[in-house]
């Protein structure tokens, strides 16, 4: 745990149980250590950590009728959670947790009733137990193999492949395979290219009888003719009772359909495609993106932090935390001129609303929405055109 131990309030539990369900699954820290595996977390992390937290009220539709800007709960996950990070620092290290661990865990301190803190627990293994008095904690195990506990009701668990075990994730061993193949083709790469760089040729001495000690003097004697001619450019003298005969040694490796193969399975394994991970997408393929990857997590973030940051009686009164991650910041200006075009008469957005779509500051008083007048409702025309109620039965009337 580090600086982050003295920051946590720990309790005490009794042991009663411990069923295989209530632990986390294993993993392996070696996943992140691979290239491909730490690019494609990087990706997903990056851009769901740029989602803004809002504290919302709902009305009894579920529409949103307030927004709580000064909310403890909006500053603590977007400006300073704890005194060693930012808020986007948090969202990032939450989702790395998740998909490396399947399971991620982020503590609230509270000071009375108001949030103090919010930090993420990093630990080996975690196991769900009974409290003296009630209740259950989550008994983890940090990096310094000191086991810790917390109450479950402070502790925020998000968490992928939810379905065997009754609290956490299942792991990632469905991909270790893949990653074994990744780390052993790279790993004999290297030993292949280390061989050929090293072996030049094999050296052959005519004379008879020669012992080994002989046959090292020999080897040393022309090795240091060679890398002298090497230097000066000239050329290598040879004794006739030697025979020198280069020596081509071509590094092995997968070949390229064999590693393409083993990146798609990684890439499909965390649904990101290469043209994300590469930052070269179209708007259709960050659309995509966004509604396979990033929005189901923060759909799920949202609702985690509202369950451990508000009672029930605050949840029934509507009290909300979401996280709005603008989809149109991604899409091509042509597509945000076509939005603007199409939405400007009916009041769709207000001004800032719209100043942020094109990455601009928000401007004083460009939060009123503005609508056309050219639109009204049909019951309503009489009197838009011509300032009286009409009479409901002159149609009727003259028909007759």
């Amino acid at each position: 745990m580090g600086l982050f131990s003295k920051l946590f309030n720990f309790i005490k539990v009794r042991y009663v149980y411990s069923g295989t369900s209530s632990r986390s699954a294993p993993f392996n820290k070696e996943v992140y250590e691979q290239e491909i595996v730490r690019a494609v977390i990087d990706c997903i992390a990056t851009h769901t950590a740029k989602a803004e937290a809002l504290h919302v009220v709902l009305d009894k539709d579920g529409r949103i009728k307030d927004i709580k800007r000064n909310s403890p709960y909006v500053k603590l996950l977007n400006q300073r959670p704890n005194p060693l990070m930012t808020g986007f620092d948090l969202k990032y290290k939450l989702v790395t947790h998740v998909e490396t661990n399947t399971t991620a865990m982020c503590y609230v301190k509270w000071n009375g009733l108001l949030p103090e803190m919010m930090i993420p627990v990093q630990y080996n293994n975690f196991e769900i137990l009974p409290i003296d008095g009630g209740g259950y904690a989550v008994q983890f195990t940090d990096y310094d193999g000191i086991q810790r506990a917390l109450n479950i009701e402070d502790v925020v668990i998000l968490r992928k492949f939810f379905n065997t075990r009754d609290v956490g994730g299942d792991g990632n061993d469905p991909i270790y395979n893949t990653l074994d193949m990744q780390k052993a083709s790279d790993e004999g790469l290297i030993q292949a290219l280390s061989v050929s760089n090293k072996v030049r040729g094999l050296l052959k001495q005519k004379k008879a009888m020669l012992s080994p000690e002989d046959v090292t003097k020999a080897t040393d004697e022309f090795t240091a003719r060679f890398e002298k001619a090497a230097k000066e450019g000239g050329i290598v003298g040879v004794d006739s009772m030697e025979e020198y005969a280069p020596l081509t040694v071509t590094p092995w490796s997968a070949n390229a359909a064999q590693m393409k193969e083993i990146r798609e399975n990684i890439l499909r394994y965390w649904r990101v495609s290469n043209a994300i991970l590469m930052s070269d997408y179209t708007e259709a393929q960050w659309q995509a993106f966004y509604e396979s990857v990033v929005e189901p997590r923060l759909i799920q973030m949202g609702q985690a932090f509202t369950n451990v940051c508000f009672t029930q009686r605050e949840r029934d009164s509507g009290n909300r935390i979401i996280f709005n991650s603008s989809v149109l910041l991604n899409t091509a200006m042509q597509t945000k001129v076509n939005i603007l075009n199409a939405s400007k008469e009916i009041g769709l957005f207000t001004k800032n609303e719209l100043r942020e779509m094109f990455g601009y500051a928000p401007v004083e008083g460009g939060d009123e929405a503005q609508v056309s007048l050219n639109y009204v409702k049909a019951t309503d025309q009489s009197l838009y055109q011509t300032g009286e109620k009409g009479d409901e039965d002159d149609g009727q009337n003259e028909a007759d």
